[in-house]
């Protein structure tokens, strides 16, 4: 016998497969339009799928995994993430004001520690890497 809570969900379960984007026939996946950053306020993938790390190579996950096809510059995101809503948030906006970029990247050369040195605070130790 079924539940009470059973019954409702069967009964309301037509009406939420009407509203849903994704059914049998287009089944959600990571190249679905929905699913895609094209501008709109839906998608946030890139279309790279998944794959499972590769086990052959280096037991360190830069080689084991490969990025180069993860844009996270010119497509991610949905719109929103892009440029905000209501003047709040979105990467266009915190990109403009970060202080460290690609170009000016953030380092220990960029650190004055001399008064810590002095005080006997902290040393940073630059190791040569002899090849």
């Amino acid at each position: 016998m079924q539940t009470c809570l059973e019954k409702r969900g069967m009964e309301a379960r037509h009406e939420a497969e009407v509203r849903n984007d994704y059914n049998k026939y287009e089944e959600y996946s990571a190249e679905h339009i929905d699913a895609q950053a094209d501008g709109d306020i839906q998608g946030k993938g890139t279309g790279h799928g998944h794959w499972l790390p590769d086990c052959s190579k280096a037991n360190d996950t830069t080689n084991m995994i490969d990025y180069s096809n993860f844009d996270t510059t010119n497509k991610a995101g949905g719109k929103y993430d892009i440029e905000g809503r209501n003047g709040i948030g979105g990467r266009q906006r915190q990109e403009s004001r970060q202080l460290y970029t690609k170009e000016n990247q953030y380092g220990v050369e960029l650190v004055d520690t001399s008064a810590n040195i002095r005080d006997g605070q902290i040393y940073f130790a630059q190791m040569e890497h002899k090849g």
